[in-house]
């Protein structure tokens, strides 16, 4: 896994850093990640106490490898922050929207190296527990995102970049000692990319269209948790984030 630099690190933790300063010590129920696992069994708060809302930060770094029409392959790496909301209409169901910022990362061709610029991205997504019993849980999870950019080659004049991305997965794992959420993750994925290539309109796709990997959440406080990804095979990914309910 391609390691992360000063400023990347620094860009996971000043969200994280502003979200800690939010945390309130009267909560009384138990946190949700940003992810939409619980970071506490929630079948052990009645509907009058469970959180109905939670709020998370989280930072996401990405390798993947994609494939242009025309036969053009390209690795590309990717870095944003992300804020999301969440609603818990019942004690299983998650409902999540987020927004943040892809801060760059590039396009690697034959031809060179095209950076991104920063641009907006953003998430809807819906999780669904299938079960948690207190040791062990399944939650299945989908998401639909977007992420805008440009690109440029040296001093050559930039272009637009639109990526569109429908992933559903599940995560299955164990709670140990109340706080600690080890889980395996597995996830289907695809959508378009579209982009000029010297010149010419150009449409891609992932060359793997999946996600194997772990992750975990720590429950710090009753409300407050943090939670971690990697994932080593298909699309690779690293991320870090906070969630609070409310």
């Amino acid at each position: 896994m391609i390691g992360i630099g000063r400023r990347r690190a620094w860009l996971f933790s000043a969200p994280i850093t502003a979200l800690l300063a939010l945390i309130a010590p009267r909560a009384e129920a138990c946190g949700v990640s940003a992810s939409g696992v619980s970071s506490c069994s929630l079948a052990e708060h009645d509907e009058a106490v469970r959180p109905h809302w939670a709020v998370g930060v989280s930072g996401l770094y990405t390798v993947t490898r994609l494939r242009f029409s025309g036969s053009s392959y390209a690795d590309q790496v990717r870095y944003a922050t992300l804020a999301s909301l969440a609603y818990l209409p019942t004690p299983k169901l998650v409902l999540q929207v987020g927004a943040g910022v892809a801060f760059g990362g590039s396009l690697t061709l034959p031809d060179g190296k095209y950076e991104f610029s920063p641009g907006p991205t953003g998430v809807l997504g819906a999780d669904y527990q299938i079960f948690d019993d207190g040791r062990y849980f399944l939650v299945l999870t989908s998401g639909l995102s977007f992420a805008f950019a440009r690109t440029h080659l040296g001093s050559e004049r930039s272009v637009g970049y639109e990526a569109f991305d429908l992933r559903v997965g599940a995560e299955l794992g164990v709670e140990l000692g109340r706080v600690f959420r080890p889980y395996a993750l597995g996830r289907a994925f695809g959508g378009p990319v579209f982009w000029r290539y010297q010149g010419d309109a150009v449409d891609g796709t992932d060359t793997h269209h999946y996600q194997f990997g772990v992750g975990a959440s720590v429950r710090l406080a009753k409300a407050f948790n943090l939670f971690a990804e990697g994932v080593p095979l298909g699309e690779r990914a690293v991320s870090l984030g906070v969630g609070l309910a409310l």
